[in-house]
């Protein structure tokens, strides 16, 4: 009886699949009819590729790429993944897990970038169910709950849009609940199969129970509950032939059979065995033979039940008879099946025919865009080896030469230009142009006149594409004229272009001239002349503006030392107007001197003149001992005076460079106080300590006597301008005072200029000899003083020069000279 009713639910499932099969035929002669337009056919092969996944997975393999190809060609991100997602069932249906997870998970990239979480859930639950079949259940575990977490923060803010994502849940649920089955965590497999049967149960999803059951039978054999786990299996067949799912039918079946086989029932074993189709005979004759012994025992009893036997004959003839008319129908069945297969083989040719004319067409396109992209390499390297020749110079006219003769290398470059474009004179100053070899005058093309296409190259930063210009012109301009005002070198007349292109230079976005190549012949430019002109516009605006900056960068630098000449000659003008006012006091005392003892000699004279008269002789003697005494003192101080006037001259005269024998002591003394009264003449409220300590056994020292005065001179000033400015800020207490010393040592003459002014603070000591680096007020030192000193020292002499200083305690500047 069980038998009879098993046979009547396959006659029933049997009738359900063929509803299926129907449908899926429908399918496909809609799609025969979906010629136009593709995104109606689209529809359909996706609907095709989720009704064949399972039951022909090569058809829908065919189907699936072809929506993939119809999804790239109209851009349409959602169904491109879909369509990797189809390919990527059928290759895992047919065991290509490899293929699959890599299909899987560039479904998963696009699902990503249109934030699909639902798509991107069911990659991630077909990736961990894909590991589950391979038996890698450690790593199918990870994917399957990262899906679920997705899904579950998905659903706190979402709802399932359709039927396929209301699916999603109890997939995830099943997927999990077989790892945990497969690793033999038969609870948390009850737990999650069961989360899934709910929701499918509630739902009808009758493609996802046929499994469901089948695992939650075998969590029931597990359990050792063999009735609930049978109840399990049965009611799992009916979808497994539903859903036409050979695969879970088959394993269905060999559950059966190893359940009735636990239970030492071999007949049922048998039998449920047999129907495992899918798993080869080879299950069978396992099963067959599992326990000769039992089969033995069996048949002991049959025959001590004979009569029993002929009574179970009559009811197998019985059920032999039911399963004849079942394979009748089987049969007519499979025979209208097989028709529809050939009609489906012979539109899968037809269809094969046709990928296969693509794919040779394809083959064709890919050799072209190969030998393309190769001839595409030949240029970018020849061309980045033009672009470093032309930016390797900073000379403007080198890089013009350049660029013309690369040009015209590599197109009709019959005339050649490059203009720079100056916005302050709106104008296009063109300083290299050649027509037919000849170079044209420097000329400047003003842009008042829009009519023009170089004037529209530049102020619309595009490019102008002309192979005949009396036909194209309209297309960038309204009227067209020649509007030139330049002449060849050699006085001939230039001749009007037919084709041209003109190229804005730029740079960051900012226009700083063109470049045009024009021809007389009529069609002479293709896009790679354009493209090749491009890459070359590039390099050329990153030359030009190089060299230009360099251009401005050496005006600047022009100026600047002009401007440092200026500084120094005014910091010279300032020492000689120091040094002026210093002799002009220091001259003052023997002059007065001079003038002094000129007024006694007078008195004295006619004093002698009366004695003489008189004829004292005693007191002439006495007198014109007074005289001569006098006169020593006048020729004294008029040699004294003579010496500063002469370092007056020396000092203001410019330098030779040759040096003199000197000697430093007196060299510093002279200086010393010329400083000293320099500043007393600008302000007589300042006074100062000056003491000095000089090796009289010191050395004469070969120095340029000018330049070596400058140095002490600038030490001196520097000093007492330091103690000045300390006087202002501290205490009745403090004394200003001012010290030189000179010394020998280790070979070398030592000249020390020490004051008890406010130091230098370590924060700006390295900068003292920089040039135009000063502490001093505006107006009142240009920061060349030291620097000069420097350069004085240390380059015109061979000697070096150091600042030894304390902040609030003073400073000491130590000057080394070779002795020799």
């Amino acid at each position: 009886m069980k038998r009879l009713t098993l046979t009547l639910v396959l006659i029933t499932l049997m009738l359900s699949a063929y509803a299926q099969s129907k449908k899926i035929d429908t399918l496909r002669v809609a799609l025969s009819k979906a010629t136009q337009p593709d995104t109606v056919r689209l529809k359909i092969l996706h609907e095709l590729v989720r009704n064949y996944f399972i039951s022909k997975p090569d058809s829908c393999l065919l189907f699936a790429q072809e929506s993939y190809d119809i999804a790239v060609k109209y851009k349409r991100v959602k169904d491109q993944a879909q369509a990797l997602n189809g390919m990527a069932n059928s290759y895992t249906t047919l065991g290509d897990y490899a293929k699959g997870f890599s299909l899987y998970f560039k479904s998963i990239r696009l699902f990503e970038t249109l934030n699909d979480v639902p798509g991107v859930v069911i990659e991630y639950s077909n990736i961990g169910s894909g590991y589950t079949e391979k038996q890698e259940y450690l790593k199918a575990l990870p994917y399957l709950q990262t899906g679920l977490k997705k899904w579950t923060a998905y659903l706190k803010t979402h709802k399932p849009a359709n039927h396929t994502e209301k699916e999603e849940g109890p997939i995830l649920f099943l997927n999990i609940g077989e790892v945990f089955l497969y690793t033999h965590q038969i609870d948390s497999a009850d737990h999650y199969l069961q989360l899934s049967y709910a929701d499918s149960k509630k739902n009808n999803y009758v493609d996802l129970l046929g499994n469901i059951e089948r695992d939650l039978g075998e969590i029931e054999v597990a359990r050792k509950h063999k009735d609930a786990a049978l109840h399990y299996f049965r009611h799992s067949i009916p979808y497994s032939v539903t859903n036409e799912d050979a695969e879970m039918l088959s394993v269905t079946y060999l559950s059966i059979a190893n359940l009735y086989h636990l239970y030492k029932q071999q007949d049922s074993a048998e039998y449920y065995a047999t129907k495992d189709s899918l798993y080869s005979q080879d299950k069978v004759k396992q099963l067959l033979s599992l326990d000769f012994d039992e089969k033995q025992r069996l048949k002991e009893i049959e025959a001590n039940k004979a009569e029993t036997r002929n009574t179970i004959r009559f009811y197998v003839l019985l059920a032999g008879l039911a399963i004849l008319l079942l394979l009748v129908i089987i049969f007519w069945f499979a025979n209208k099946q097989r028709k529809r297969a050939y009609n489906l083989l012979q539109r899968q040719k037809q269809e094969t025919d046709l990928q296969r004319t693509k794919v040779e067409h394809t083959l064709e396109e890919l050799n072209a865009t190969q030998t393309q992209l190769v001839q595409s390499y030949n240029n970018i390297t020849v061309l980045s080896q033009i672009g470093k020749e032309i930016t390797s110079t900073l000379d403007l006219d080198t890089i013009l030469n350049t660029v013309y003769q690369k040009v015209n290398e590599l197109m009709d470059a019959s005339v050649f230009g490059i203009g720079i474009f100056i916005p302050e004179e709106e104008s296009i100053y063109y300083r290299m142009a050649i027509e037919d070899g000849k170079r044209y005058t420097p000329y400047r093309r003003k842009m008042d006149n829009k009519n023009q296409l170089p004037v529209w190259c530049i102020e619309n930063n595009k490019e102008v594409f002309i192979n005949n210009v009396r036909k194209e012109y309209t297309n960038y301009i309204s009227e067209y004229a020649e509007v030139i005002d330049a002449t060849l070198d050699d006085g001939s007349r230039f001749k009007s272009p037919v084709s041209l292109i003109y190229l804005p230079l730029t740079v960051e976005e900012k226009v700083i001239g063109l470049i045009t190549v024009q021809s007389f012949k009529e069609d002479a430019y293709t896009q790679r002349h354009l493209d090749i002109l491009k890459t070359l516009a590039s390099y050329t605006a990153a030359a030009l503006y190089n060299a230009s900056s360099f251009e401005k960068l050496q005006t600047t630098v022009n100026e600047l030392q002009l401007t440092q000449k200026q500084l120094i000659q005014s910091e010279k003008m300032a020492s000689l107007g120091e040094l002026t006012a210093g002799i002009a006091h220091e001259i003052q005392n023997p002059l007065n001197f001079v003038n002094n003892f000129s007024e006694v000699n007078k008195e004295l004279l006619v004093e002698l003149k009366e004695q003489v008269d008189k004829g004292d002789l005693v007191e002439i003697r006495a007198i014109a001992n007074n005289l001569i005494e006098n006169e020593e003192k006048v020729s004294h101080h008029g040699k004294r005076a003579d010496f500063i006037v002469k370092g007056m001259l020396q000092h203001s005269r410019a330098s030779t460079g040759e040096k003199q024998s000197t000697n430093i002591n007196t060299l510093a003394d002279e200086f010393f106080k010329l400083s000293y009264h320099g500043l007393r003449a600008k302000d007589k409220s300042f006074n100062s300590e000056m003491s000095t300590h000089f090796d009289e056994k010191l050395p004469k020292v070969p120095v340029v006597q000018q330049d070596m005065g400058r140095v002490l001179l600038n030490l001196f000033n520097n000093a007492f301008y330091a103690v000045n400015q300390k006087t202002k800020t501290a205490g009745r207490d403090y004394k200003p005072s001012v010290e030189v010393s000179t010394a020998k040592e280790n070979g070398s003459i030592l000249i020390k200029v020490k004051d008890n002014g406010n130091g230098i603070s370590d924060a700006i000591k390295d900068k003292i000899m920089q040039p135009f680096f000063t502490t001093k007020p505006t107006g009142e030192g240009t920061g060349l003083g030291l620097s000069i000193s420097y350069d004085i020292v240390v380059k015109g002499h061979g000697g070096s020069i150091e600042a030894d200083s304390k902040e609030n305690i003073g400073s000491e500047f130590i000057i080394k000279l070779p002795a020799t």
